[in-house]
């Protein structure tokens, strides 16, 4: 038997919701110059909505369309739809046409000669626009817009006029894609070129994160300065000399950690008698280090030699340490003597070690970094861990190496 997964598909609506959080934030990046008192909101008000308070000062209905044109005709259910909610509005509270601005952002066109076409910013005609309407509001047999084009039929004419005098549309408008190129543009001048899609990737994903909380909590409007805000955090992590921190939190899937867990580093663990528990706490500083720093190598902010010059310096804090522990265990030592020593040596590590790499000072990095040239049999903890260590294989090309 076959499902048929296609009546499920949910992408669009998916691609419906994303655009409408991602032009809100080209739109409000746009309105920190000359509106940095203003607040926005999705699903409050509408699809997206401005306000300095109780009263919206704009609603804006997103209409999404990837593959199809979606196109504004008279006939069209998205200018119909739209205006069915702003006509309830204006029912609700006559003076909104006069205190908000009503405005749909579609991907598709308004034609040449239909109403739509005669409510764009330029070369408008309301007049016109309303005449259109009300002969499609008469004539159409699109039962889809029945109740809509009842709606208008009733709405007095001053209210109707009022209505389209305040109402905007930008029809052609760039899809979920290209949106995020026009956030790219109004960033352009904020850090330089190469890292624009570096800031972008960091600022949208905030953005949806505060997003959902927003709407966790109630669909409380968002101060457009609080973008503002981040974007100077996000700025002042992109200087010339200081490297953007992704990791300091994460925590490595299960199936990552049963990975790791067989690796060297962890054997070298192993070897001087560390427990689990710390064993766990290896495995999760190896993974913040090698995920932070391939990220840093994917991204191009590393100086070229920068990380080997880093290991270098992790390497030659080991060294004396090692090879005085050497000397302090006799020859002929058993087992569980040197199994200790190793231990003294990786405790160093393991709580006192800190190693900046330019302006990060975390410990996962010096600590995950240490575990990265155990995991190379470039260091290690027992007095004779190259020997123990020989016939483990090579399983661990570390990440992040420029």
């Amino acid at each position: 038997m076959t499902v048929d997964l296609a009546k499920y598909d949910a992408s669009r609506t998916a691609l419906g919701y994303l655009y409408q959080c991602r032009y809100a934030l080209l739109l409000a990046l746009q309105a920190l110059t000359d509106s940095p008192q203003i607040r926005v909101s999705i699903e409050k008000f509408d699809d997206i909505a401005f306000d300095e308070g109780d009263d919206p000062l704009s609603v804006i209905q997103t209409k999404h369309h990837l593959t199809k044109p979606g196109n504004l005709t008279n006939a069209s259910v998205d200018l119909w739809k739209t205006l069915d909610i702003w006509m309830e509005l204006v029912e609700q509270n006559p003076d909104s046409p006069f205190l908000t601005r009503f405005v749909i952002v579609t991907t598709g066109a308004a034609p040449d000669g239909h109403a739509a076409a005669f409510l764009r910013a330029r070369d408008r005609h309301e007049t016109q626009a309303d005449g259109i309407l009300l002969k499609t509001a008469k004539e159409s047999i699109n039962e889809d817009n029945a109740a809509a084009y009842a709606r208008y039929s009733k709405l007095p004419e001053p209210l109707r006029l009022a209505l389209l005098k305040s109402a905007y549309v930008l029809d052609s408008s760039p899809n979920v894609l290209d949106v995020r190129d026009e956030i790219a543009h109004e960033l352009r001048h904020s850090v330089p070129r190469h890292q624009v899609n570096i800031l972008v990737e960091r600022l949208e994903g905030w953005w949806f994160a505060t997003v959902i909380r927003s709407l966790c909590e109630g669909r409380r409007s968002i101060p457009v300065t609080a973008i503002e805000t981040r974007l100077d955090e996000l700025r002042e992590g992109f200087r010339r000399d200081a490297l953007p921190v992704d990791y300091a939190d994460r925590t490595p899937p299960a199936a990552v950690v049963a990975e790791l867990d067989g690796r060297t580093f962890v054997r070298q663990l192993r070897c001087v008698s560390v427990s689990e528990r710390r064993v766990e706490f290896a495995i999760r500083d190896f993974y913040r280090a090698s995920e932070q720093r391939s990220k840093w190598a994917r991204q191009e902010l590393l100086v070229d030699g920068e990380i080997e010059q880093y290991e270098r310096r992790l390497k030659e804090a080991w060294e004396p340490r090692h090879a005085a522990m050497l000397d302090s265990v006799p020859g002929g030592a058993d087992a569980t003597t040197k199994a200790v020593a190793g231990e003294q040596i990786f405790r160093w590590a393991e709580t006192e070690a800190s190693f900046p790499l330019r302006t990060v000072d975390e410990r996962f990095l010096t600590h995950g970094s240490f575990h990265i040239l155990a995991n190379q049999k470039a260091i290690g903890w027992h007095p004779e861990f190259q020997r123990l260590v020989a016939e483990t294989g090579d399983d661990s090309k570390p990440k992040g190496k420029s």
